[in-house]
Order: C-alpha cells, then structure tokens, then sequence
C-alpha cells in the first residue's frame, strides 16, 4: 500500500518517541524519512530496521574530531543531526560502526560523498547511489567533499509504499506513544466511542 510524505513522516515521528527517542530526535527522524522517501529510497524500512535492533546506539565520544566513535554502535540520527550542526563539508569524516548509514544520508549536503562497504552516495541536484544502502552495521563510513557524481540517480516520488512488517513495526513502536484506555475515558466518550451527541 502507498500512503503520502506525510503520512509517513508523521508515523516515522511517532515511532521513534515511541522507541525512547526525544520529541526533537523523533521530529529529525520523520524529517529523515521523508527525505530518503521523496527520493524513492526505503527510508521507512531502514528506521523500522533500525528501531527493531538498535542495542544503546549513541552519538560520537568526541564530535568535533573527524573521527567518530563510540563505545557501541554510533546512531544515525544523533549523527545526522550533529553533522548538520556542525557542517556536513567542513572537514573530512569517519564515523566507525555506524547503525543504518542510509538513514545518515540526507544530512550531508550537496556536493558531499558518503561511502561504505561497496556503497557510494553522492548529491549534486539529484542523489545517486552505486551499490545496495540497506546495511544494517557499517565498521567504517567515510564523510567527505566530492564533485564527482557516481550511481543511479535517484527517481523522485510524492508516495511511499510500506511493506506490510515495515508498517507493522512502526506501528508497534508509535503504539507506545498514545496514552492507555481507562474506564472514565470510555464513559466520557473519548476517542470514537459508540455516543453521538452533536
């Protein structure tokens, strides 16, 4: 099923305060998720990846050397938002285990590269992608400035569609954002109960 930026964006949000994030953390992951959808890109199964496993990920021990790590895996989105922060092009990066590096993609910028494994990402008006981006764990992601352009272009899109485990667990994990039923919110009518009284 497609469903619109929007709408993934705001499930995106959801899930990710639902999986222990901050409120400004899962404002940057829905943002995330639209950004890697717009451009046809799996951004919601690689937050519901993400969500799934991620074990204490944590942001760089020292983020403003060029080397970033951490004692666990380094989050994607912490980094993302340090990165964009900090400015994508002011220096060379490396971020070692890096957890679902795609969703560290749309914080580069123009004329940056992203490279992993046998990965490349490159942005100039278009993004272009040379190799599969779904990895999970990278031990060594390099950040740097680059006006080469190698890959596919990526093919822009207003919809998304959803695997149904995708939606599944994002679902999962944004069910842990709505406040539980009680008895005197079911008496009062709240929510879409059986009472009618317009």
């Amino acid at each position: 099923m497609t469903y619109s930026l929007g709408e993934v964006e705001a499930l995106a949000r959801k899930a990710t305060r639902g999986a222990g994030f901050s409120w400004g953390m899962a404002d940057e992951a829905g943002k995330t998720v639209r950004w890697l959808c717009r451009q046809g890109l799996p951004g919601a199964a690689a937050l519901a990846g993400y969500l799934d496993s991620q074990q204490d990920a944590q942001g760089p021990d020292s983020p403003m050397l060029p080397d970033w790590s951490a004692a666990g895996a380094l989050c994607p989105l912490i980094c993302g938002a340090l990165v964009s922060d900090l400015g994508a092009a002011s220096v060379e990066r490396h971020l070692h285990n890096l957890a679902w590096p795609i969703l560290f993609l749309p914080h580069i910028g123009h004329h940056m590269r992203l490279a992993w494994d046998s990965v490349t990402c490159s942005i100039d008006d278009n993004v272009h992608i040379s190799g599969e981006p779904m990895t999970p764990m990278a031990s060594l992601v390099t950040l740097m400035q680059s006006q080469d352009v190698t890959g596919v272009a990526c093919t822009a899109t207003t919809r998304a569609t959803l695997a149904p485990d995708v939606l599944a667990t994002l679902n999962r994990f944004a069910a842990r954002t709505y406040a539980p039923e009680t008895d005197a919110s079911k008496r009062s009518g709240a929510g879409a109960g059986l009472k009618d009284e317009d």
